[in-house]
């Protein structure tokens, strides 16, 4: 993910050069978690990584925010499905915000579940103004829920829907 930068219009703090936490990460940085030689300025956390009452993973995450920006990126909030979104994954990342006070929220513009039953994958959306209106009403929803702005990334489309009515990029 590419953070806004501070000319950016979006409002978004800009926090520099970041990667993942990831497992692999961890001894290098809990080593020292103030180490600036590191080399980074801030870690982006999959926040269903965290979403869990105990365990390593929080407390992993603890010392690195204690040290360093955070952004929180999701990977199941599931905006663009026609189905409702899921109350209790919300009450959970909620949690996760309040804890841990992201920089900044953001998760993937897609869907990936239909009548409550996940693919487990990430589904690009339909170029549809429909698509658009109903992902604008989730988003939204997901927004006053939370209490704070949330982000999204699109994801990569390999083939075109014969339904579009616009590009990608609009």
């Amino acid at each position: 993910m590419i953070p806004a930068t501070p000319e950016s219009a979006s409002g978004a703090e800009y926090l520099g050069v970041g990667i993942g936490l990831r497992p692999t990460h961890y001894a290098e940085i809990l080593a020292d978690p103030s180490a600036k030689s590191l080399g980074i300025d801030f870690f982006e956390a999959i926040s269903e990584n965290y979403m869990v009452p105990g365990g390593r993973p929080p407390r992993v995450l603890e010392s690195v925010r204690n040290s360093f920006p955070v952004a929180l990126h999701g990977v199941s909030l599931n905006i663009g499905s026609s189905d409702p979104l899921d109350a209790d994954y919300l009450d959970r990342l909620d949690a996760l915000a309040r804890r841990f006070a992201p920089a900044w929220l953001s998760d993937h513009l897609c869907w990936g579940s239909v009548d409550g039953r996940f693919t487990h994958d990430l589904l690009p959306m339909p170029y549809t103004w429909e698509a658009v209106e109903w992902t604008a009403r989730n988003l939204r929803e997901v927004q006053d829920t939370l209490g704070r702005p949330v982000a999204v990334e699109n994801v990569s489309s390999y083939a075109e829907f014969h339904a579009s009515e616009m590009t990608e990029w609009e």
